[in-house]
């Protein structure tokens, strides 16, 4: 796409944008009115059709971010992203509150938008994993994870003895295992050949040697086949070509018929032959239709031609660095020449701004205004109009005479004074309490209200907290790039960099850097002024003229203490004892399921809607929703730590690895089988955690896994696991790890659990207030999965019948299956694919025989809908809301009753 093109689609964007801000500021209209909305089904389109939209704005922003090449407009593209971000975490929480379930389905309102679910499906953008890590940090990474000993270069003498005793012990077991080889060849008689034990491969030459010897092995293969094929071809021949000459000569051999009955039975032939390959390219039509249209999958798919777009937009992305770092280089020449050019004229710009208001304030009260301390900004507050105006003086200054004309008859002692700042805490307390009361009494009348479908008010809309937040950045845009994004532009409104707009940031910037000097000259001509006044004052006879409020002093920022350990000697430790890991790279998409397409029209039905469980691709949605969303923004409504809650092998460790990868994150391994053997003792437990801290902070973005976390927080640990005191971490890890996170921080929490209910709820949930439950294997996700994995063979019959092997294998975890299948059509069983074809029990068979097969029955599954109904606060929620159901339709059915009796 050329950057006319990406110009265009940005000016489509900013009308989207802007009707799709004036739809949400209607929806915030009726939450901030309590305006009541029912049917539930109403106000889930209703919320659903913002969130939707935001959904498509927000890919699409992240597009334009990655691939405009106009520096200066992607700033505030990125600010409109993350601003957006926040209001869809909003949006979500919504959607959650209104449909009463964690998994939210936006069917209907895609239908009303006309958009597809792959519209609203959340990307992972482009400057997660590029725009977040600095150079210096990365280079740490790469360099210690390639083996290049940065952080720690000179081992220490026990850790060379202990690897001189792991190379000891190697080479030890290596000599066994050939004087083992040699005497079973010796044994069976065999030729000891001397080359082979004095020759050492590495494993990647072994690697290299299997793979090489795999292929040849398949190569061989098809060269018998083929020659096989030659030779019972050229047999068969030969035997039907003797069989006639024998016949000719014995006189056996029948004459020909006669001419025009050949010439009929060619005709018919050639007839039925056409008619043959006419029915055939139909058939070949009706399946390259059936291809398109996905109802086919092929074996073989030509190169697809998002290979070419990446290309071409890693290319893009070279010609914006290059003129970002171009636009860099102009905006320092234009700094330094601003401020050599007009230093003066700025300081006395700024000189005139203060006196001015050193004038106001002294024509309207005669005094001046306390001028604002550094830390808070100086005098920029007087530009921004912050300070304490005159009115409010006037105001301050009656209520304070009327205080000191009350205290002058009755002065007060300090026990008294103490006793009213008691008193008024106690007060305030007690305003606090009553106001959670009320709140408690409104909830329960609310609840109470709605059993009854003729004094149901419906449901109330939260309030955005973020809505302004994303206005006040549009408008920003809006104010400074309206006169600018033209139907008929420069080149430079396009890709590059606009010198204007880099000139007046100079001037912007050259003022922040001289308003400090010039306020420190201004603070000593008010003070001249302030003791000119004060003699005015005593001439005119008043010993105490009037004073301003004084400003309380801010507390300086401290400086962050510098690491007494460097970035790379933490890092450095923590790869050696294996807390930080690399991990295989996986990404959301590698973890297959379909998404359940029924939920949405389940759920509207009015008085007796359903509610079908979720399927492995909701779990997919809501990951890149509460994860990489949250992993990428600022919000401070964002949850930062997750627990993934699941059977054994249903994925959980895959989603973590894919979350990683998704946002080239470090990988922090902080689960209980891990650290109980490392940093041993008190001490070196808060050393662990100090470099846990300050490694995720400084190499952001972070994964920090907790893997089996139920076994952190046991009730009681059982005696196989004493000895790994797998609770090592319970009392420290909230205040060592997810207190310190802060909403700035691109820091993710996320714990697998596998038998939740043996753990302590309270300090689980205080660690992970948030819960993703993946359900066992669903029907449409396994016909995905089967269908994806069976079609990659050419052999196998398009057609096949993978819904009956779904329906057999429901439950069982997918992971198996694949390494069933992948085993059980090996190079024989493929090449047997023509003459046998495979038959629906055989994939059945040999998942059912494979060995670590995982499987979760209902009865099994129920265990964890039991306990996710006692953790989170969504199963109290869902079983109120069944409630407030079930006595809608008997209040319902009696009303119908009565009617048909007057009738």
């Amino acid at each position: 796409m050329a950057n006319k093109e990406y110009y265009e689609r940005w000016l489509k964007i900013k009308e989207q944008m802007k009707t799709t801000i004036s739809e949400d500021t209607r929806l915030n209209e009726l939450a901030t009115l309590f305006v009541g909305i029912k049917p539930q089904a109403t106000a889930v389109e209703l919320v659903a059709r913002v969130y939707c939209k935001y959904c498509e704005l927000y890919n699409k922003l992240c597009d334009c971010y990655d691939q405009m090449e106009q520096v200066q407009r992607r700033q505030y593209i990125k600010k409109l992203i993350d601003a957006i971000t926040c209001r869809l975490l909003e949006l979500k929480c919504t959607l959650e509150q209104v449909e009463v379930f964690e998994f939210t389905y936006s069917d209907n309102a895609l239908q009303q938008l006309l958009m597809a679910p792959q519209d609203v499906q959340i990307l992972c953008p482009f400057f997660y994993p590029f725009e977040i890590r600095q150079q210096e940090m990365q280079y740490i990474i790469d360099e210690i994870f390639a083996g290049n000993r940065i952080g720690n270069p000179t081992p220490t003498p026990s850790e060379i003895e202990r690897k001189k005793e792991e190379y000891l012990e190697e080479e030890k077991r290596k000599q066994e295992e050939k004087d083992a080889e040699i005497k079973r060849k010796l044994a069976m008689g065999e030729d000891i050949s001397l080359s082979e034990n004095s020759v050492t491969l590495s494993p990647q030459e072994l690697e290299e040697i299997k793979s090489r010897e795999e292929y040849e092995k398949h190569i061989n293969t098809i060269q018998k086949m083929e020659r096989s094929r030659l030779v019972t071809r050229e047999k068969t021949r030969k035997y039907n070509k003797d069989i006639n000459l024998y016949l000719e000569l014995a006189g056996l051999k029948a004459p020909q018929v006669r001419e025009e009955l050949r010439i009929r039975a060619a005709i018919l032939i050639q007839k039925v032959y056409r008619r043959f390959m006419e029915i055939k390219r139909e058939q070949k039509r009706e399946k390259l239709l059936r291809i398109k249209l996905g109802m086919i999958i092929p074996s073989w798919s030509p190169p697809s031609a998002h290979i070419r777009l990446d290309e071409i937009k890693e290319q893009r992305r070279n010609y914006r660095r290059k003129y970002y770092e171009k636009w860099i280089e102009d905006n320092i020449k234009e700094n330094s020449r601003v401020l050599r050019l007009r230093e003066g004229d700025i300081m006395e710009d700024i000189s005139a701004e203060i006196r001015q208001w050193f004038q106001e304030w002294y024509n309207e009260v005669r005094l001046f205004d306390e001028f604002p301390w550094p830390e808070e900004g100086g005098s920029i507050l007087v530009v921004k109009g912050e300070t304490f105006t005159i009115e409010e003086y006037v105001n301050w200054r009656t209520a304070e005479e009327k205080r000191l004309k009350a205290e002058a008859g009755a002065p007060k002692s300090k026990e008294q004074i103490k006793a009213e700042k008691i008193a008024a805490r106690e007060e305030k307390k007690r305003l606090a309490f009553e106001e959670k009361e009320r709140e408690k009494k409104r909830l329960i009348d609310y609840k109470k209200s709605r059993l009854n479908p003729n004094n149901d008010p419906g449901i109330y809309i939260t309030i955005s907290k973020t809505l302004d937040q994303l206005q006040y950045t549009w408008f920003n845009y809006q104010n400074q790039w309206q006169s600018i994004d033209s139907t008929d532009p420069s080149v430079d409104a396009i890709k590059g960099y606009i010198m204007q707009l880099i000139t007046e940031n100079a001037y912007k910037d050259v003022q922040l850097q001289l308003r400090p000097i010039v306020d420190e000259m201004m603070k000593l001509e008010l003070n001249l002024l302030r003791n000119s006044l004060k003699e005015d004052y005593l001439i005119a006879g008043i010993s105490k003229p009037p004073q301003s409020k004084k400003r309380k002093k801010p507390k300086k920022v401290k400086p962050p203490k510098p690491d007494k350990v460097s970035p790379a000697f933490m890092f450095q430790q923590l790869v050696d004892a294996g807390i930080v890991k690399k991990y295989p790279r996986t990404t959301l998409d590698d973890y297959w399921g379909d998404q359940n397409y029924a939920a949405a029209d389940m759920r509207a039905i009015i008085w007796t809607p359903s509610f079908p469980s979720p399927c492995i691709g909701d779990v997919r949605e809501q990951v890149r929703n509460r994860c990489l969303l949250t992993l990428g923004c600022s919000c401070p409504n964002a949850v930062r730590s997750q627990l993934l809650v699941g059977s054994k092998a249903a994925g959980k460790r895959t989603l973590i690895y894919a979350i990683a990868t998704e946002t080239n994150s470090i990988l922090i391994d902080l689960s209980p089988m891990n650290i109980y053997n490392k940093f041993p003792g008190p001490k070196n437990l808060k050393t662990m955690f100090t470099f846990v801290s300050r490694i995720s902070k400084l190499m952001q973005p972070t994964v920090i896994m907790v893997d089996n976390a139920d076994k952190l927080f046991y009730k009681k640990v059982p005696k196989e696991e004493k000895l790994f005191d797998p609770t090592r971490l319970q009392k420290d890890f909230y205040k060592e790890v997810i207190k310190p996170i802060q909403s700035n921080d691109k820091i993710l929490v996320l714990g697998t659990a596998t038998e939740p209910w043996f753990a302590k709820n309270p300090l689980m949930y205080k660690v992970f207030p948030s819960l993703i439950l993946i359900p066992r294997t669903d029907y449409g996700s396994l016909s995905l999965v089967l269908t994806k994995i069976l079609m990659k063979y050419h052999g196998v019959d398009r057609n096949f019948n993978v819904h009956s092997v779904a329906q057999a294998l429901r439950g069982y975890d997918i992971n198996t299956i694949r390494k069933a299948v992948a085993d059980l059509l090996d190079g024989n069983r493929v090449a047997q694919l023509y003459n046998r074809p495979l038959d629906p029990m055989e994939v059945v068979n040999a998942v059912l025989e494979y060995d670590t097969v995982k499987y979760t029955d209902a009865e099994d599954f129920d265990l964890f809908q039991q306990w996710y109904n006692g953790y989170s606060p969504w199963g109290q929620k869902y079983v109120d809301y069944m409630l407030m159901l079930e006595s809608q339709l008997l209040y319902k059915l009696k009303n119908d009753k009565k009617n048909e009796k007057k009738e």
